[in-house]
């Protein structure tokens, strides 16, 4: 790779803004009813109903797909893995961006209580997305995250649920990889944003 597309913190950083923005698109317009079912989550069909319980779920669905997101960007780009300041870089970026684009639509609409919530699993999932034993996957991460709706242990989620769910944190995983991929090949991901609004 050439110095001019060389991995460094501006990339990590419009990295990080791009997965924030997919963050949100996974959270909100991309999101399926496929995916509280395959967690065995209740979801009433009906857009008035259960408002709120669906708002907490996509929050703790966004906190999930932070920490996938992570993962996959650090499996995807190995520089990224190999300096833990670029880590942490995509990783305060694409937070304070996933934030920032799911404040008005989906954090708002949350308590205090809940937004502690949100920022505590936040903290777990990308905990779990850099941690070497045992190493990030879909199960681990399908298994946290069915702990986290139901309160249990890990180690009790049903298999069948977890197989499940597996299934769609790969998808997730997938995009993100997919986007990981895409910014890699694009000149402008090197490149400072400009701070100019367009005319």
């Amino acid at each position: 790779m050439s110095d001019a597309l060389k991995i460094d913190k501006i990339f990590a950083d419009n990295l990080g803004t791009a997965f924030g923005g997919c963050v949100r698109d996974q959270s909100l317009t991309l999101f399926s009813r496929e995916i509280p079912r395959a967690a065995g989550v209740a979801w009433n069909p009906l857009p008035f109903f259960g408002r709120e319980a669906k708002t907490r779920f996509k929050a703790r669905w966004a906190a999930l797909l932070q920490g996938v997101g992570l993962w996959a960007a650090l499996a995807a780009i190995p520089e990224l893995a190999a300096d833990e300041k670029l880590s942490r870089k995509i990783s305060s970026q694409m937070q304070a961006y996933t934030d920032a684009v799911l404040k008005a639509s989906l954090l708002d609409q949350l308590t205090a209580d809940e937004i502690r919530d949100y920022n505590l699993l936040r903290q777990r999932f990308m905990r779990i997305a850099v941690q070497k034993s045992p190493a990030p996957s879909k199960d681990v991460f399908a298994r946290a995250f069915i702990s986290a709706v139901t309160g249990r242990s890990p180690a009790e989620a049903p298999t069948d649920r977890v197989l499940a769910l597996s299934e769609q944190i790969g998808l997730a995983h997938s995009l993100f990889t997919k986007l990981a991929d895409t910014c890699r090949r694009e000149p402008l991901s090197y490149e400072r944003a400009s701070k100019k609004k367009a005319a």
